[in-house]
C-alpha cells in the first residue's frame, strides 16, 4: 500500500513540477517516468507462443512462470528484451506486433482454408474459416474483440451455437483489460487454464470478471466469476431455462524452483438465479457459504504444483469433486470422485532447434464432475471445462515437441482406457439401494484406444506496407487411433484416421 500511495504522490510531483516549467507530459510519457507497465494483451492461442514460453522456462531462460495460461504480449517482450539474437525473437516480435501499439487502434484479419479426410466417411472436406476483429491501447487500458468464423462448424455435431446457410461462428477473445504493476483487473470472454488441465483446461474461451494479484515476490491471488452457457428443458410446450454461472479462486505460492497453488471452483444456477456476492469476492470458502445458504451447488478443488530445475521440470495436479467423511447413513457410501494428473518433462535440445519429450499419465474416476442438478455439472457448450476425456477413464501419453526459427510440431503416443461413465449421465446413487456395492474403474465395457497424433506447423513469407502487414501460415496433422470396444460396445472394434491441412493468411494494419 505503501509502494502504491508513494507512486501515485510522486507520478503527481513530476507532473505538477512539469507544468511549472511549461513542460507539456501525456500519459504515456507520465507511466514511462514512475514506471508503470503498458497496456498488455492476453496471448492468441493460434500463435504457438504459450508454448514458447513453457519451452524457455524448462531450459532455465526465464524465471519460473504461473501456471496460469494464456500467458501475457508482457511475457514475450520481455523474453525478447533479454534475448534479441535469439531463434525465437523475430517470428515472436512479428507475431505480437499489433498488440503493442499506444494510444491507437489495430485490425486484424485472418482468412484461410482447412482440408480434412476422414477414414469415416473416405472422402475430402473443405471448408472456409476466417478470424476478425479490432483491438486498441489508452494508457494501462487495452481492448480487444477477435471472432472466429468457421463452415466446419456448420457440419460439427459438437458445436454450440446458431448455424445459417452453412456459416456459423463465435465470439473468441472479446475483453477490456486494465494492467497494473502487480494486479490486473479483466472483463469480458478469454481463454483459462490452470495447472496441468485438469480442472480448466482452457479449450473454450468464456464471459466473466477476472483479477489477480501480486502480494510481494512470492504470493498471488486470483479470482473471477463467470457466465455459462443455460441449460434448457423442454416438457411438452413448456420451456424452461435454467442460468449457469462459474466462481473461482486460486491462491499461488511461487520460491525460486517451486510452486504450489489451491484452487477452489463453483458451479451454480437455476432458474432466475443470479450471481451471489459471495462467490465473488476472493476470501470467501465457497463450499461453505453454500451449505450456509443451503444451496446444493457444485464445489471442485484442485492441489497443483510445479518444480523447474532446467532442464527438467515436473508437474501434478489432483482435483476433488467429493468426499465422503462420514459412513452413518446408506448416502455416505458414496465413493470418491476425484482425479489426478503427473507430468514431467525434459529439455533434450536447445540448439538448432528446442526439443522436449514428455510422459504424462491422468485419470478421473466415476461420477467425477456430475451432479444430481444437470446445470451444475462441470460442463461447457457440451465439452467438460476440465479434463479433456470427462471422467471414467485413464491415459497414458508421450509427446516431442519441437521449436524452431518458424516452424514446430508434436509427435504423441497415447493409450486410453475409458468407461461407460459421462459428466451428462443421469445421475444414479447404486450405494444407496446395494450394501455390497463397490466401485468398479474404469466401470462397465471399456473402450481401450491406442494411438498417435503428428502434427507441424510453420508460418513465414512476411510482409510490411507502411502500417500493413501480412504473414502467411500453414499446418497439418495426422491422427490414428485403433480403438476396441468402440462406444463401450462390446466386441466391436475399429480403425480411424484424419489429415488434416490448415492454409491461413495473416493480416493487419496497426495505427489510425
Amino acid at each position: 500500500m505503501r509502494r502504491i500511495l508513494f507512486t501515485m504522490i510522486f507520478g503527481l510531483y513530476i507532473a505538477v513540477f512539469a507544468g511549472g516549467l511549461g513542460i507539456s507530459a501525456d500519459v504515456d510519457e507520465l507511466l514511462d517516468i514512475i514506471g508503470s507497465p503498458p497496456a498488455d494483451f492476453t496471448l492468441n492461442t493460434d500463435y504457438n507462443l504459450n508454448r514458447l514460453i513453457r519451452e524457455l522456462e524448462l531450459r532455465g531462460k526465464i524465471p519460473i512462470t504461473y501456471s496460469i495460461a494464456p500467458y501475457t504480449v508482457r511475457d514475450i517482450l520481455d523474453i525478447t528484451e533479454n534475448y534479441p539474437d535469439a531463434l525465437w525473437t523475430n517470428r515472436s516480435l512479428r507475431l505480437i506486433s499489433p498488440y503493442i501499439i499506444k494510444n491507437d487502434l489495430f485490425v486484424i484479419w485472418n482468412p484461410g482454408i482447412w482440408l480434412r479426410y476422414r477414414s469415416q466417411n473416405e472422402k475430402l472436406d473443405k471448408f472456409g474459416k476466417m478470424n476478425f476483429g479490432v483491438g486498441g491501447t489508452y494508457g494501462k487500458w487495452s481492448l480487444l474483440g477477435i471472432y472466429r468464423l468457421d463452415s466446419g462448424y456448420y457440419s460439427d455435431p459438437e458445436y454450440y451455437g446458431v448455424r445459417w446457410e452453412r456459416i456459423a461462428g463465435k465470439a473468441d477473445q472479446v475483453y477490456a483489460r486494465y494492467t497494473g504493476k502487480n494486479t490486473y483487473f479483466q472483463i469480458g470472454r478469454d481463454y483459462l487454464k490452470t495447472g496441468l488441465g485438469m480442472a480448466l483446461s482452457g479449450i473454450k474461451p468464456y464471459e466473466r470478471i477476472q483479477a489477480s494479484i501480486d502480494f510481494g515476490e512470492h504470493f498471488n491471488i486470483l479470482w473471477f466469476v463467470g457466465q455459462l452457457d443455460e441449460y434448457t428443458e423442454i416438457q411438452d410446450t413448456t420451456k424452461t431455462i435454467y442460468n449457469r454461472y462459474i466462481s473461482g479462486h486460486r491462491a499461488q505460492l511461487t520460491w525460486k524452483h517451486f510452486q504450489i497453488a489451491f484452487n477452489e471452483l463453483m458451479i451454480y444456477g437455476g432458474v432466475g438465479r443470479q450471481i451471489e456476492l459471495y462467490y465473488i469476492l476472493p476470501f470467501y470458502a465457497f463450499h461453505g457459504e453454500q451449505l450456509n445458504h443451503r444451496w446444493d451447488d457444485n464445489t471442485l478443488w484442485s492441489l497443483d504444483m510445479k518444480v523447474l530445475i532446467p532442464p527438467f521440470r515436473f508437474q501434478a495436479e489432483g482435483i476433488l469433486d467429493d468426499f465422503q467423511i462420514e459412513r452413518e447413513v446408506a448416502a455416505d457410501r458414496e465413493p470418491v470422485e476425484a482425479g489426478f494428473a503427473v507430468q514431467s518433462d525434459v529439455a533434450l535440445l536447445s540448439k538448432p532447434i528446442l526439443l522436449t519429450q514428455s510422459l504424462r499419465y491422468e485419470l478421473v474416476t466415476p461420477w467425477t464432475f456430475n451432479q444430481e442438478l444437470p446445470w451444475n455439472r462441470y460442463l461447457y457448450e457440451n465439452r467438460p471445462l476440465g479434463a479433456s476425456e470427462g471422467n471414467d477413464y485413464y491415459k497414458i501419453s508421450a509427446n516431442t515437441n519441437f521449436f524452431g526459427k518458424f516452424y514446430g510440431g508434436n509427435l504423441e503416443f497415447h493409450y486410453i482406457r475409458k468407461g461407460v461413465g459421462r459428466i451428462d449421465d443421469q445421475w444414479t446413487a447404486p450405494w444407496i439401494d446395494e450394501p455390497e456395492w463397490t466401485q468398479q474403474f474404469p466401470s462397465g465395457i471399456v473402450e481401450r484406444k491406442i494411438g498417435g497424433k503428428i502434427s507441424v506447423w510453420c508460418d513465414g513469407l512476411d510482409w510490411n506496407f507502411e502500417n500493413f502487414s501480412g504473414q502467411f501460415a500453414i499446418g497439418s496433422s495426422f491422427l490414428f487411433d485403433k480403438i476396441s470396444n468402440l462406444n463401450n460396445v462390446e466386441g466391436v472394434n475399429y480403425t480411424q484416421w484424419e489429415a488434416k491441412l490448415d492454409l491461413i493468411t495473416r493480416l493487419w494494419y496497426s495505427g489510425f
